[in-house]
Formats: structure tokens, C-alpha cells, sequence
């Protein structure tokens, strides 16, 4: 089993879509599960004690938090340092910077699931080729959509995602790891 801690419910969609084409074997609920925090303050304060707890299946825990700017090895050392010494395995991932990163990384897919938005115009901007960089991705993502809806863009978008034309270096890693 899988367990996902992430650190708000926008990324539940994208891990749903992932699995179901990686793994369309296996069952939500059953092989893998979603847990959402109420953001990144919460998710560094709870994800020790919500894996403490779980004694389902023996999970490999998959914490997911947006770097949001912070210094990466610095980011994950203080996540480690908050389950290492919990004795269960686990990988951290961070989303670089911010899912909605993931999304410009693939504009074919924000143009799928937002046709009026010309969101292909900007494929070939350099502001656009290496999101991962993006200090503002939530915000642009936010123009070419015409909403701020998180989890509602984040629905929209992730069933169009592609596994093979992803320019985000941290949305493939991610892709790796599962």
C-alpha cells in the first residue's frame, strides 16, 4: 500500500489520474490512499504522528509538500527529521514550485481541459520552459485559465496530464517514484 500525505486537496486529483494510468490494477482505498492537510504548517506538524499511527497494510508513505522558494535540501532534511526515526518507509517529494507548476509543465493538457484558454500561445514563451522555476505558477496558471478554483482546475486539468510530455523535472521524478 501507498499512502499520499499531502499538503492541501488540489494534488488528490493528479495522484488519482497517475495511479489510475500507472496502475490501473490497483484500488483507491485499498492499494493506495490520499491523506490531505489543511496546508504545509499542518502537514509538517501532523505527517509524523498520522504515519506513527497507521498500522494498515504496511505502507510506503509518500510525502508531498511545494518547495514554495525554500531552500530544497533544507526542505527535506526538516521534513526527515520529522518521520526518519519513525521506523516506516517513506519518500519525500517536494513539488517545485507549486503544483500548478506540474500544469504549465503541460500546456497541451491546460488546453484540453480549458479550450477557450489559448493556453498552447504560450508554449513557446521562455517564461514557460522550465516551470519548476516559476515563483508564480498558481498565478499564471490562474490568467490562462480565467479561475482560482485549486482543486477545480486541479480536476480539470490532471485527467489530461501526459505521462510522456512533461517539461516539470519535479512532476517527472514524481512520475518515477510511482
Amino acid at each position: 500500500m501507498i499512502v499520499f500525505l499531502t499538503e492541501e486537496e488540489s494534488l488528490s486529483p493528479v495522484i488519482r489520474h497517475l495511479m489510475l494510468q500507472l496502475h490501473p490494477q490497483r484500488q483507491e482505498g485499498l492499494d493506495w490512499h490520499t491523506i490531505s492537510f489543511s496546508g504545509k504548517a499542518d502537514l509538517e506538524k501532523n505527517c509524523g504522528q498520522k504515519i506513527k499511527s497507521w498500522n494498515y497494510n504496511n505502507p510506503t508513505f509518500i510525502i508531498m509538500r511545494d518547495n514554495d522558494g525554500a531552500d530544497c535540501i533544507a526542505l527535506k532534511a526538516r521534513l526527515e527529521c520529522k518521520v526518519q526515526h519513525l521506523g516506516k518507509p517513506y519518500k519525500i517529494r517536494l513539488v517545485c514550485q507549486e503544483l500548478e507548476s506540474w500544469f504549465l509543465g503541460d500546456l497541451t493538457a491546460v488546453q484540453a481541459a480549458y479550450p477557450a484558454s489559448n493556453a498552447l500561445q504560450n508554449q513557446s514563451k521562455a517564461t514557460y520552459r522550465d516551470p519548476d522555476s516559476l515563483t508564480n505558477a498558481s498565478e499564471l496558471l490562474s490568467q490562462i485559465t480565467g479561475t482560482k478554483a485549486k482543486v477545480g482546475r486541479a480536476q480539470s486539468i490532471a485527467k489530461h496530464l501526459s505521462l510522456a510530455q512533461n517539461t516539470s523535472t519535479s512532476f517527472n521524478v514524481f512520475l518515477q517514484t510511482l
